[in-house]
């Protein structure tokens, strides 16, 4: 298996980007004369190694030259649609997120986090798209949303869980927060402690010579 694929097709170069707070999205080269469209798994790996996968959707492509580019975003492709306003009455946080991501066609995955949060006596979504309908609740709520790699919604507060790996730093720059790491998987993700340290936005990213880092940048710590 090549270094990165998306389906059967060999990826040239890719940025997938992970926030702390958001859905991961990713910039790929593709060796196919035909755009991409609909879902892609974008598989990450090294040679006799289980591969890190990343389930998505493609929101745009144009294919040149006998390669296609593609933007992809984490989960169904739903986070931008626009969702009409609503209103609620003494109504949990979990009832009102998880009716903006059924609306939305995407998955809820670990919404343990809104259990047992205060019930909003009055809310008024607005009509906006889901990803800021999602923002919105979530501040009220005093929590934070994000897209995991196999592409569900997690909700809730962080508890940064320490990295089970072996991280292997290859270059820091402290006064960023800022290091990058040539791991054997890319299984770093935001939300972790890394090294002691908060993990808040990982990049990672393959070059056109096959060359694979992560960049983390850190949060600091209340």
């Amino acid at each position: 298996m090549s270094l990165v694929q998306i389906g059967s097709l060999e990826v040239i170069s890719l940025r997938l980007s992970m926030p702390l707070a958001g859905a991961w999205t990713a910039e790929a080269e593709v060796d196919t004369a035909e755009p991409l469209a609909g879902p892609a798994v974008i598989a990450l790996g090294v040679e006799n190694a289980a591969p890190v996968e990343f389930s998505g959707t493609v929101l745009e492509s144009r294919a040149f030259e006998g390669r296609a580019r593609a933007f992809i975003v984490g989960g169904r492709g739903g986070l931008r649609r626009e969702l009409p306003p609503r209103q609620y009455q003494l109504a949990p946080p979990r009832l009102i997120v998880s009716a903006i991501l059924r609306e939305a066609n995407e998955d809820a995955g670990e919404l343990e986090g809104l259990d047992g949060l205060p019930v909003l006596a009055r809310w008024v979504r607005a009509r906006a798209r889901v990803a800021e309908g999602l923002n919105v609740v979530c501040r009220r709520a005093g929590v934070s949303w994000r897209v995991r790699r196999n592409g569900t919604i997690r909700v809730g507060v962080e508890t940064w869980p320490a990295y089970h790996g072996r991280p292997f730093c290859i270059s820091e720059d402290g006064a960023h927060a800022r290091a990058v790491y040539a791991q054997e998987a890319p299984d770093i993700e935001p939300g972790i402690l890394l090294e002691g340290r908060r993990v808040g936005r990982v990049v990672h990213r393959v070059d056109d010579a096959g060359a694979f880092r992560t960049e983390v940048l850190f949060e600091e710590a209340p």
